[in-house]
């Protein structure tokens, strides 16, 4: 039964990805409006095939109807290859990821289709200006979404957050609708692993769905496939700025505190 369901999920995947090669290859050879909301409607019908279910609370469904004048940058956990198709279909938006990503087999290409933002983090002197590059792009209308662990984590905890690109949000503009002057908008947002199968999850079974240490990243794909579906929840913190703490190293502390926080309680309340 299981491999029916794995041949079955790879094929609708090769499919989807066959049919969204050419309008996003168009999209992004023209810089349509499109090159942001085909992938956005490609992640909800992946979901929907390969079994990711999304666990969201009211208030992280009022933000998702709520506008902004200029783009928001979130900042989330990370834990699996899952955690890009999961918040891919919820919001607009770029991924910052990792220069390593885009030489992936088959993921990295489709991280570049993707319109994915790469950076070189190993080199502290470059962060000031990629965060330059951010900012602009934020101011610009475009929503990015940023791992600030730089890693993956089991989905247990949360790594210590690189606070170097939380600089990107230190930006004021003057807003065209009240003519008032603020800051770019921050989102912590907390991704809870939790069942498996329709399974409580513990920490073994999480590290199973985990991107953790050298494992090829298609195996980890492959392996999900052939071992059914995963729920999710997800939480859109309130949104924060700058301003609030004073410098970025404050601001990156008190995402990372509010997204473990949320997470350890998570966890905890399903297990009981």
């Amino acid at each position: 039964m299981k491999i029916i369901s794995f041949i079955l999920s790879l094929s609708i995947i090769i499919i989807l990805v066959l049919g969204i090669l050419p309008i996003q290859f168009i999209s992004n050879i023209f810089n349509l409006k499109l090159r942001y909301i085909a992938p956005f409607n490609f992640f909800k019908l992946i979901n929907f095939f390969i079994g990711i279910n999304i666990i969201l609370d009211k208030e992280s469904l009022d933000h998702l109807k709520n506008k902004n004048d200029v783009g928001n940058l979130y900042v989330s956990n990370h834990v699996s290859w899952i955690d890009i198709l999961t918040i891919g279909s919820l919001i607009k938006s770029r991924f910052i990821a990792k220069k390593e990503v885009k030489a992936m087999p088959i993921f990295g290409f489709l991280a570049t289709l993707n319109n994915t933002y790469y950076i070189d983090n190993t080199k502290a002197n470059k962060s000031l200006g990629y965060s330059n590059e951010i900012q602009k792009k934020l101011l610009n209308g475009q929503n990015l979404i940023l791992f600030p662990e730089g890693t993956t984590s089991d989905g247990s905890s949360v790594r210590t957050f690189k606070s170097s690109f939380f600089e990107s949000a230190n930006s004021k503009y003057i807003c065209p609708i009240s003519g008032e002057e603020k800051y770019i908008r921050v989102h912590p947002i907390t991704l809870s692993y939790l069942n498996k199968d329709g399974l409580p999850m513990g920490i073994a079974t999480r590290r199973e769905i985990a991107w953790i240490g050298e494992h090829p990243v298609i195996n980890i794909m492959l392996n999900f496939l052939a071992s059914g579906n995963v729920t999710i929840r997800i939480k859109i913190h309130k949104p924060v700025t700058i301003e609030e703490f004073g410098d970025r190293k404050k601001l990156s502390a008190y995402c990372e505190d509010t997204i473990l926080a949320n997470l350890t309680d998570t966890l905890h309340s399903s297990a009981l």
